[in-house]
């Protein structure tokens, strides 16, 4: 295992059987910008996601999640990439490290992609990296309470209920979200 700061350097690339997590590029832009612009998606992301789809904002928020956050070792943001035709279906980050032992995982995909188990693929790939290469011992994420199906992707890839939060701030707007978290085992 590489030490938890040398990964810091690039995004980097993730594969599964059926998707690459790759860094977002500008050709990427477009795609993406299309699943924000999805009434169904953003019903999740608590408020919603902006849509910065000109100029400077594409560059400054590439140069962040390329380059600023990830060297300050703040959040890896993936794009999500079928392999077979190499469309961008979705975005995934691991951030928020305390004391590179605990992280939060988010995620949202393009609607076309729902039911597809393509969330569950992603999530796995990513928990892996955060407790088998990052070294984590804890990551979670928060769920809007209504949104069942991301809460089943996080239980089937070990992650448990650890409570409900009311009124939790849940990106610009309160929701009643569930907290669910996977932690590796540390031998005493």
């Amino acid at each position: 295992m590489k030490d938890f700061n040398s990964y810091f350097e690039s995004i980097p690339e993730l594969e599964t059987e059926r998707l690459r997590l790759t860094a977002f590029t500008r050709e990427d832009m477009d795609a993406y910008f299309d699943i924000l612009r999805d009434p169904k998606v953003q019903k999740y992301l608590g408020g919603g996601v902006p849509v910065f789809d000109k100029e400077p904002h594409i560059s400054n928020w590439l140069r962040n999640v390329n380059d600023r956050l990830l060297k300050r070792k703040i959040v890896f943001t993936w794009c999500i990439r079928d392999k077979e035709s190499n469309r961008v279906v979705g975005r995934i980050d691991l951030g928020g490290f305390v004391k590179k032992t605990a992280a939060d995982i988010s995620y949202h995909l393009s609607s076309d992609f729902w039911g597809r188990e393509i969330a569950t693929e992603a999530v796995e790939r990513v928990t892996r990296f955060g407790l088998d290469e990052l070294g984590l011992v804890r990551i979670q994420g928060l769920v809007r309470i209504e949104n069942q199906a991301s809460i089943r992707v996080l239980e089937k890839n070990g992650y448990l209920r650890e409570g409900l939060l009311h009124h939790y701030p849940f990106g610009r707007e309160f929701h009643d979200v569930v907290m669910l978290a996977i932690v590796r085992c540390i031998p005493v």
